[in-house]
């Protein structure tokens, strides 16, 4: 049975070069006036900070935002800027510093603070704390805003609206003529923009990330199922995913996904890139191009990486029903000395990401198994239990004898534990968001 469902997605195109020079100049123009009204929040928060006293663990004190009308007496500059990237910009600093107050410990230093503290070069303070809000530097890669689509006179007709996509032109506010996009991927017919990204990569390339909402018909029968309980059909197809360090994974039919490790291919010019870089004077010409270089490099890897995400989940979510995955904690993962490198480099939690929503749009959604369920210990033949160290590569069981590669054993019993848990966890999952929305 299929029902009408609205989805929310977003799409992300590069802006043609072919453009004239005065998009380009108004885009960088807005990513700086959104920048400066970010700084002046985190500065406006330091000011009240240092005078109220506040110290790590102390009790936060009260802070007033500033308002974008004030921003703008002061700054006329800031007139000429799209006024819903800057009110963006102030909401996104209201955000940082909730997450802050609600989220963070308040005693906890950054790994940076601490050690300009033991070089004597600056003492510890509250603008070292973990997740206080910081300065965006346009260095950093602090290029990008974002504007919301507005629709005059209650209505949804895209002719109407302040953001608004005409074929492979971009129109967005105070900008008129509109800017051209290199469409790779087309909108459904019955996109709703609801706002805009735009942005310059490391790459060099300017960005526009579209976000809309559209309806599409969506198969509801395990949906239902999850809701109302019942009987798992037979031909309900399921999926283990182990995460392996050399393969990215491997399934639970035993096939493994041979990632091709893209960093690591690109790690030895990417390292004699930056010894070049060490060795030139800092803001020289001859620096800018090689850093230049370096982040096209850098550019290149994500995008092969992703390309190769977006495939093999595409691929996956096709053949398979339902998928599990292990609810690894892969921030602890990623901090590890030996396990690091490789995690970035894969980008495992992207690919769950991947997998999720687009299970989501099929009707079901990706199990995410217990992180403490025994998978790797526990024998998928007879379902005995025992101590497996690292270095055993191969599962044999000593109750029954089952001998199987350990990643295979441990992504058969996640399936078989995704397929029990299943209905339930779906369930959770429907109610969480409904209570959200």
């Amino acid at each position: 049975m299929q029902t009408a469902v609205e989805v929310h997605m977003a799409q992300k195109y590069r802006i043609s070069d072919k453009n004239d020079k005065e998009v380009f100049d108004f885009l960088k123009q807005n990513f700086g006036c959104n920048r400066k009204v970010y700084n002046l929040c985190v500065d406006s928060l330091y000011a009240q900070l240092e005078k109220a006293g506040y110290q790590a663990g102390d009790d936060i004190p009260g802070v007033k935002f500033p308002k974008i009308t004030d921003l703008k007496k002061k700054f006329e500059y800031l007139k000429k800027a799209d006024a819903q990237g800057l009110s963006n910009s102030i909401m996104d600093f209201k955000s940082a510093w909730e997450k802050y107050i609600t989220k963070c410990d308040h005693i906890t230093y950054t790994k940076r603070a601490i050690r300009r503290s033991e070089s004597g070069t600056e003492a510890l303070s509250f603008r070292g704390l973990k997740g206080m809000p910081k300065f965006h530097a346009k260095v950093r890669g602090y290029n990008s805003y974002r504007t919301v689509a507005q629709y005059p006179n209650e209505s949804n007709t895209i002719k109407n609206a302040t953001v608004r996509l005409a074929g492979d032109v971009l129109y967005v506010p105070k900008m008129k003529k509109g800017m051209k996009l290199i469409i790779h991927r087309s909108l459904p017919e019955n996109a709703h923009i609801c706002n805009v990204t735009l942005s310059l990569d490391t790459d060099g390339h300017f960005y526009a990330s579209i976000a809309f909402s559209y309806v599409m018909q969506m198969e509801m029968d395990l949906r239902n199922l999850a809701i109302t309980g019942g009987t798992l059909p037979e031909n309900l197809t399921f999926l283990g995913l182990d995460y392996s360090q050399n393969d990215f994974y491997v399934d639970s039919d035993g096939k493994k996904a041979n990632y091709p490790h893209y960093y690591r291919k690109s790690e030895e010019k990417l390292g004699k890139l930056q010894a070049r870089l060490a060795k030139k004077q800092n803001g020289s010409s001859n620096y800018k191009k090689l850093q230049a270089k370096i982040q096209k490099l850098h550019a290149k890897i994500k995008n092969q990486r992703n390309d190769f995400l977006q495939q093999e989940s595409t691929r996956l979510v096709r053949k398979y029903d339902v998928i599990a995955v292990e609810d690894i904690d892969l921030r602890a993962m990623g901090g590890a000395l030996k396990l690091g490198k490789n995690l970035h480099d894969n980008g495992f939690g992207m690919f769950r990401t991947m997998l999720a929503y687009k299970l989501e749009q099929k009707g079901s959604c990706l199990v995410k198994v217990d992180r403490w369920f025994a998978s790797t210990k526990t024998c998928s033949h007879c379902g005995h239990v025992q101590k497996v160290s690292l270095d055993e590569r191969t599962y044999v069981c000593e109750e029954c004898g089952f001998t199987i590669d350990r990643d295979w054993n441990a992504a058969i019993n996640i399936r078989e534990e995704g397929k029990r848990v299943f209905l339930n966890y779906f369930k959770t999952l429907i109610e969480e968001k409904q209570a959200a929305a």
